[in-house]
């Protein structure tokens, strides 16, 4: 019998799409096993294991084609497991398949944006990352991603890959980055706003094809400039684990400021307070593991009870609600039932019942975190340093390939011309 010899289709191809897992030299009927390892953007190493069966082609019979991404387990060694980050260029995978015959390796590229044009653009009060696919100086539709409080750089990957599926897209900062604002408190809307502007006033977009992907936080940002700037025409809103009110501001660490995370000439928006007294119990048990573990340990918290607490008081939620039946355009709206953050489902549903539109959808998905990057991210970490998402692997893995081929939909029809 040949040498067993392992082929992955393709070599090099975008995180989003199919991949082909075939060994030769290998006879049907026993199971392979495949390994696949990476370190990610932050120099993490990732590994996965599972055993598959072979058709008589030699290739692995995957029911679930992202598994063994998703999958993919952190494995460093002293320190505390965090999410995944991926790469606005692309990461180097090393596959392996191990039988009784033999064992064979190759090494492959997921890229979310490959061969992109980069820009960056600032004003006050925020900044663009534009990438641009390398199409010459043809006029493109755009899409503007506005990220969470934890910055740019975890953002810039999905734009990137939107940028490779031929979208101007840029990441609108406005927040922890050069000249900006270090945390999520007293964001100018105006600056916001300004920043869309200079976007759709890019010599590559049309200004009249632009959709907005916003994240978490992130969506009451852009609802709320969306709503104040009627001149900020978009074809399309991307809502992912929303909120339809105005958020009290946020710290790195410590309790949070008593302050609106957002203004309006200068004068705090009304927010809805977060009840930081319901994690209490949460910090108490964080400091035991602190104390008698030897290990690191997380100190990651669910916020969901600080907001659902906060979204108990009826006037405080009335006035921090945003005005987003103002905005002419059609909303995606996606949120998982297990978020831990905090509860952008039943955020989501009244934002869709305020709004009374035909044209806007609703996608709640089960057993799904707060945190919904496209599809093969892994998800077997919940949380980062600070913020538990929730959500258990596989229905957040799940989520992400439905969100995903949601989202370019919703892209497609939006914004086709």
């Amino acid at each position: 019998m040949d040498a067993v010899s392992l082929q992955v289709d393709p070599v090099e191809g975008p995180i989003d799409g199919p991949t082909t897992f075939r060994v030769l030299g290998v006879s049907p009927g026993l199971p392979v096993h495949l390994d696949i390892a990476t370190v990610d953007a932050n120099n993490h190493h990732w590994v996965s294991h599972q055993d598959y069966n072979i058709d008589a082609e030699g290739r692995l019979l995957i029911t679930d084609p992202d598994r063994p991404w998703w999958n993919m387990s952190f494995v460093d060694e002293g320190v505390v497991p965090v999410t995944f980050a991926g790469s606005d260029g692309g990461l180097d995978y090393r596959i392996s398949v191990h039988a009784v015959e033999g064992s064979s390796s190759t090494t492959v590229r997921r890229t979310w944006g490959g061969d992109l044009v980069r820009e960056d653009l600032t004003g006050v009060g925020w900044r663009l990352r534009i990438y641009l696919p390398d199409t010459g100086d043809d006029v493109l539709a755009g899409v503007i991603v506005l990220p969470d409080t934890t910055g740019a750089r975890p953002a810039a990957p999905t734009a990137a890959l939107l940028a490779s599926h031929g979208y101007v897209a840029a990441v609108l900062s406005y927040m922890d980055d050069t000249g900006l604002p270090e945390q999520f408190e007293e964001i100018p809307v105006e600056a916001i706003a300004a920043g869309m502007a200079a976007f759709a006033g890019h010599e590559r977009v049309d200004a009249h094809r632009i959709a907005v992907y916003s994240c978490s936080v992130g969506v009451s940002v852009a609802l709320s400039a969306l709503a104040r700037t009627p001149s900020l025409p978009v074809r399309g809103v991307i809502a992912m684990s929303p909120s339809h009110v105005v958020l009290q501001a946020r710290c790195k660490s410590g309790p949070p400021p008593r302050t609106s995370s957002l203004t309006v000439g200068g004068e705090p928006l009304p927010y809805m307070p977060i009840r930081s007294e319901r994690l209490i119990g949460q910090l108490i048990k964080t400091a035991v593991r602190r104390v008698f573990s030897t290990g690191p340990t997380s100190q990651a918290l669910s916020l969901r009870p600080a907001y659902a607490a906060g979204l108990k008081n009826d006037k405080d939620v009335h006035d921090a609600i945003i005005p987003v039946e103002r905005i002419d355009a059609p909303l995606l709206v996606i949120a998982g039932d297990d978020d831990a953050a905090y509860p952008s489902d039943r955020m989501a549903r009244a934002l869709i019942a305020r709004r009374k539109r035909n044209t806007d959808r609703l996608l709640i998905l089960p057993n799904a975190g707060h945190v919904l990057r496209p599809p093969a991210t892994p998800t077997t970490v919940d949380r980062n340093y600070n913020t538990v998402s929730g959500g258990t692997p596989a229905g957040t893995a799940k989520a992400q390939r439905r969100m995903w081929t949601e989202v370019l939909d919703f892209l497609e029809t939006s914004l086709k011309q």
